[in-house]
């Protein structure tokens, strides 16, 4: 079975984009500093929240510098491009961008990251299914076995077959839903 590293990595990748060093607090520029946050999809307090460990070593932010810098950042994070490519590596949408254009693209790209998902793990089930079934195999021609041990074996067996089918009509299926237009369903109540 994969593992889900590449998520793993993107959140602690993040969580280390909003430490600001003591050196970088010492000689800040505080609209780079907002920039490369906003351009990192930082959420705004999080960035703040960095920026007040700059208290410790008697560096007081300049907070509308910040800002500045973090609002060009963050234009450039909330491109519906940078959306796509966000969704199809699977990382998790955080809510920065007021954009329908760019949470429309995420949404894209998250679709077919989940179908990707969807057929790695079909594909390793299948061959876990495959390996207990030669399993089954041997087991059942090793004349070892009683009558129940058999017929539970031929159960499973018969289990596995059904389950091994639809996850390959399932397998077979899934390319096309990367050919679908995402659709988008808004309710009034």
């Amino acid at each position: 079975m994969r593992k889900w590293t590449l998520p793993l990595l993107s959140l602690i990748v993040l969580a280390g984009c909003t430490s600001v060093s003591k050196d970088e607090c010492l000689q800040a520029n505080w609209q780079d500093i907002g920039y490369k946050h906003g351009a990192d999809g930082t959420e705004y307090h999080d960035g703040l929240d960095a920026l007040s460990q700059c208290g410790e070593y008697g560096v007081s932010a300049d907070i509308a510098e910040y800002k500045v810098g973090y609002d060009l950042g963050l234009a450039v994070y909330c491109e519906p491009e940078n959306g796509f490519t966000l969704g199809i590596q699977g990382v998790s949408y955080n809510g920065v961008c007021n954009s329908t254009a760019f949470r429309k693209a995420w949404q894209e790209g998250n679709d077919r990251y989940q179908v990707q998902q969807r057929l790695a793990y079909i594909d390793d089930r299948i061959d876990d299914i495959d390996r207990r079934l030669k399993d089954i195999r041997a087991e059942l021609n090793s004349n070892q076995l009683d009558n129940g041990q058999q017929k539970e074996l031929y159960r499973e067996r018969k289990d596995l077959e059904h389950e091994r089918k639809d996850l390959r009509k399932e397998r077979a299926l899934l390319p096309l839903l990367n050919k679908l237009p995402s659709v988008e369903i808004s309710t009034q109540w």
